[in-house]
């Protein structure tokens, strides 16, 4: 890839940032985007679920022109939690924790989550798309699980400050792509792993698999423990 820069984009009130980017790319053939928004009425996370975010929340989405083996898109999570997360702590913030594949917690609560979309052919991953959210005012107080944002934890944050951030820290690792010691990412994903002590159980579709977590692997992959044998799961949600 050339050594360019995003181009940035701004809105103020969208439907979805990732279907917007994807309009924008149609436009301007730059292999990197990224766009902020100031209001998303329509945000999605994983399986068509819906993301709610107010004014004063991060929602943007990056799209990214890169030919990859499918194999290593877990690599780019892992990236983009590990900015994420990095980010966080530089601000202070203690007990921040990944739930695989792409949700960050602190104190037990949802603050952040990723949705990934790619294109793929014959094998090979040739742009994807990576939607960030960040509660960094307000949280959803009518779901299924827990949720905080970066105000209540006495972070005074600004939604654009927080995208600058993510974009340039992603730019370096994207043009060092092949320098990055992803065991060494991986390891430390795995040391901030949400629930280390309990059985936990993962679905993809109808199936379910068991067991006790192990490790995040250099590919993004969760490896759990079952009975006597190791599973490694690429692709699931943990329920």
């Amino acid at each position: 890839m050339n050594n360019e820069f995003f181009d940035l984009y701004f809105f103020k009130n969208i439907e979805n940032s990732n279907d917007k980017i994807k309009e924008v790319f149609k436009k301007n053939d730059n292999p990197r985007l990224a766009l902020f928004c100031i209001n998303q009425k329509k945000g999605r996370g994983r399986k068509g679920r819906v993301w709610k975010s107010k004014v004063g929340d991060l929602t943007c989405s990056i799209l990214i022109k890169k030919k990859l083996d499918i194999s290593e898109m877990g690599r780019i999570n892992i990236i983009i939690v590990s900015i994420i997360i990095n980010i966080f702590e530089d601000l202070g913030l203690n007990k921040v924790k990944f739930k695989w594949p792409n949700d960050i917690f602190i104190n037990k609560k949802k603050i952040a989550g990723i949705l990934i979309e790619t294109s793929v052919s014959n094998n090979t991953v040739t742009q994807f798309i990576i939607g960030i959210g960040v509660n960094v005012k307000s949280r959803p107080k009518d779901l299924k699980y827990s949720s905080t944002s970066l105000f209540e934890n006495g972070q005074k944050v600004q939604a654009h400050k927080l995208f600058f951030s993510i974009i340039k820290r992603l730019y370096f690792y994207i043009e060092n792509y092949k320098n990055i010691e992803f065991q060494y990412l991986s390891k430390k994903l795995s040391n901030r792993f949400f629930n280390k002590k309990s059985s936990i159980n993962i679905y993809n579709g109808n199936n379910k698999k068991e067991g006790m977590f192990l490790e995040i692997g250099c590919l993004g992959e969760l490896i759990i423990k079952n009975k006597n044998k190791n599973l490694t799961i690429t692709y699931g949600e943990i329920i």
